[in-house]
């Protein structure tokens, strides 16, 4: 973790600006052509979940400005960003899951299929207190869409991603998947969500 000399920043006055808003978060919702990646998923066997995720994350760590976090007494910089994600039990409700990012796609597929069926056994609705080497993740497997919203709590610093993808589907012989992205526009350009999804598809080609 780094601390950032906010007066020598060359996001200070954006930062400054922005942190005058009730909300300073903006989004973004695409379609991204995961076709190749459900080629590689089918061919191996593989969970689309875990799959996807750590294509999400690896590409999200190569993006320095989806690391910066807001606090009350500055702005840090994390070398690496971790993802908090939803996932549904028996009774249909959400339960909140943790897992820590790894370079090793075979390491980090195993540890996520772990801490799910970890998951699935409680009833968790919190990450931990001061936590803030997150990117929230949900996903709507059953809905494809085109917007998103989220909650915010009243004394939310704004400062963590936001991250929802939907139900994939076939157009013109593509394999698109719904994405939704929410980011601080005071840590957050439209520009860097841009190069994160050419890192999504970067690393969909590599993988």
């Amino acid at each position: 973790m780094k601390n950032i000399d906010i007066y020598n920043w060359k996001r200070r006055k954006h930062y400054a600006y922005y942190q005058g808003f009730d909300n300073p978060c903006f989004s973004l919702s695409v379609n991204i052509d995961i076709t190749l990646l459900i080629q590689k998923i089918k061919s191996n066997k593989l969970k689309f979940f875990p799959t996807f995720l750590y294509c999400l994350m690896k590409a999200m760590n190569r993006v320095e400005e989806f690391r910066f976090r807001s606090r009350k007494d500055g702005v840090i910089l994390h070398e690496q960003i971790n993802p908090s994600y939803t996932v549904l039990n028996e009774q249909e409700n959400f339960v909140f899951c943790y897992s820590e990012y790894n370079e090793d796609f075979a390491v980090f597929y195993d540890q996520v299929t772990d801490d799910i069926k970890q998951a699935l056994k409680g009833d968790n609705l919190s990450d931990e207190e001061g936590k803030d080497d997150l990117v929230y993740i949900s996903s709507l497997p059953w809905t494809e869409f085109t917007g998103l919203t989220h909650p915010f709590k009243k004394d939310d610093l704004h400062s963590i991603p936001r991250v929802t993808f939907g139900k994939y589907f076939e157009d013109n012989q593509k394999i698109k998947l719904p994405f939704s992205i929410q980011a601080h526009h005071g840590l957050v350009d439209g520009l860097h969500i841009s190069r994160l999804l050419k890192e999504i598809e970067e690393v969909i080609k590599s993988f």
